[in-house]
């Protein structure tokens, strides 16, 4: 009753501002895919039960929050993607982060190492250290970690197709530093699937790589149980061009496969899903969208895991997300605005109840960001933390009509996306079938003429701009030298290392990827073998090619 005078009244309002209700209409506003948005939202939009829909913070289904007190209890992780082009710099990098506030290291490979390949291999080269921290081998680790002890720190590494390799090396190293390995914490990337659509840093077949990805979570719920072997990607769907929707839709589509991977393998979702999370966009262009988009995510994969997969343990039930702002949506054009960019992204991520929040720099657009650029976007979250009073109540946004319409209707499109690719038959026949790349493809097309057309605006870009006689500017500079050292050192390495231990442990590797996939073939320990004699990243996916091949991208869909 009461809903129905209220549209009634809402009706006789619009009524009485005919003219300037329709001249705002006739403007137009619209959600990212196109929704048209009203002038005003009532509580008859937001179309929320608060007991089933919403509910209370820190309980089922975590819209308003995964903990009851939110930041009060614990403000948000201060991460950051960083890492020079050796391991000494980026040893000192990291002390001085840790030592600035204690954000914890979240560390950027080169591509050499993301594709399996050591710094003296001919792909290698002019590549080594451009894109991040070169890593050959144990040795490497050691170095970064130098003067820092693994069981204080979270260490976050950006690493999918060799993932198992660098968490071996985490795992020997933390056994030489006499860790407790069940207080160890970090993760790892590990999201393989997203690679194939959005990213492109595969090496192996689609099948074999699922298959490594299952092995690090069943070995991380036996011997990590503090560690997040998973950090599925949803942020690098619209670096490619996918709108929100697909972003959210991909990225849970992606989680879903893993888990019933796994569970396939009978390794209990309570004993690895906490250690699941989400890497997303926190994005400042429609800053209450991305709020909402934060709460319905917490809502949709908290009815999954408990509906679908079983999940008892609350902590399993919770989505965890680390936001991360920029890529794409930087600008080289005025690029001190990036600055206000960020800082809207971080308001939108603290806003959203998000767990961790990384915001990258004002010049990144332009190579590896500086120092002074890192600790100024670092400085933007202590900021936000200390002194705007955003920590001090639990999702402050929860109860405005618009922010629970947003949240519904964002629930509503990323439910019918997931069950139109399960109806394709799943994650993996929708990316053989070309079909999660032409939706991302149509949706960056329709952003570009928007941007083209002046629908969509972009400061500095398409309205506003400023010439400017600035000459270039110059952020850390890998010196080419370095690459010649790391060619060098890993030389060096195969030089004074046990040969006899390095070739029994990758013969082990081979016969251990030769069998069925299953708990009794996991690949976790032999390569951890392998890591501890100091074979290298290179040797060690050399011979998961020489079994498993390598995924041939297709040329049409």
């Amino acid at each position: 009753m009461y809903l129905e005078q209220l549209k009634t009244a809402e009706e006789e309002w619009k009524e009485r501002h005919r003219e300037e209700i329709s001249q705002a209409e006739a403007m137009g506003a619209a959600c990212e895919d196109g929704t048209p948005l009203k002038v005003l939202y009532t509580p008859a939009d937001a179309g929320a039960d608060y007991y089933t829909r919403i509910g209370f913070p820190g309980e089922f289904p975590f819209t308003r929050g995964n903990d009851a007190a939110g930041y009060r209890k614990k403000l948000w992780t201060i991460s950051h993607y960083a890492g020079f082009g050796s391991p000494s710099e980026t040893n000192v990098l990291f002390r001085k982060m840790i030592d600035h506030g204690g954000v914890p290291p979240y560390m950027a490979l080169d591509l050499p190492t993301q594709l399996g390949l050591d710094p003296d291999h001919p792909m290698a080269r002019g590549e080594v250290g451009m894109t991040g921290t070169s890593i050959a081998s144990l040795r490497d680790w050691e170095t970064i970690f130098d003067g820092i002890k693994l069981e204080d720190t979270f260490v976050g590494t950006v690493i999918n197709a060799p993932a198992a390799v660098i968490l071996a090396m985490h795992v020997v190293l933390a056994e030489k530093q006499g860790a407790d390995l069940t207080k160890i914490r970090g993760n790892l990337q590990n999201d393989i699937l997203k690679e194939f659509t959005a990213r492109g840093n595969f090496i192996f077949p689609v099948g074999p790589s699922l298959r490594l990805v299952t092995d690090t979570l069943e070995y991380c719920a036996r011997h990590l149980p503090a560690y997040w072997p998973l950090n599925v990607c949803g942020g690098h769907f619209p670096e490619a061009g996918a709108n929100r929707v697909h972003e959210v839709a991909f990225a849970f589509a992606d989680a879903f496969t893993y888990i019933e991977d796994a569970l396939g393998r009978g390794v209990d979702i309570d004993g690895f899903g906490k250690g699941i999370f989400f890497l997303m966009k926190t994005n400042h262009t429609d800053l209450f969208e991305e709020v909402a988009k934060f709460r319905a995510m917490r809502k949709i994969w908290s009815s999954r895991l408990r509906d679908r997969y079983g999940a008892k343990d609350a902590e399993t039930m919770k989505c965890r997300i680390l936001g991360h702002s920029g890529g794409s949506l930087m600008t080289r054009e005025r690029p001190e605005l990036n600055i206000a960019r960020t800082t809207l992204a971080c308001l939108a991520g603290v806003l959203g109840g998000i767990q961790l929040i990384g915001l990258r720099t004002m010049d990144e657009v332009f190579g590896i960001p500086t120092e002074k650029a890192e600790l100024i976007a670092i400085g933007t979250q202590h900021v936000a933390a200390h002194e705007t009073g955003l920590p001090d109540v639990v999702d402050p946004l929860g109860g405005s009509f618009y922010i629970e319409a947003l949240t519904v209707e964002f629930e509503k499109k990323v439910l019918e996306e997931i069950e139109r690719i399960e109806r394709m038959g799943g994650m993996v026949k929708a990316i053989e079938s070309g079909y999660v790349r032409r939706a991302i493809a149509q949706d960056a097309y329709q952003t570009q003429m928007a941007l083209e057309t002046g629908r969509k605006i972009k400061v500095g870009v398409n309205k506003y701009r400023i010439e400017e006689n600035e000459p270039p500017r110059r952020p850390y500079q890998y010196k080419p030298e370095e690459e010649q050292r790391q060619i060098e050192a890993v030389r060096q390495l195969r030089r004074e290392r046990d040969h006899a231990a390095v070739e029994r442990a990758l013969e082990r590797i081979r016969a251990t990827a030769r069998r069925p996939a299953g708990t009794d073939a996991n690949l976790m320990p032999p390569i951890i073998e392998a890591v501890r004699a100091y074979a290298t990243v290179g040797e060690i996916c050399g011979a998961l090619r020489e079994v498993f091949g390598e995924y041939a991208e297709p040329t049409t869909f």
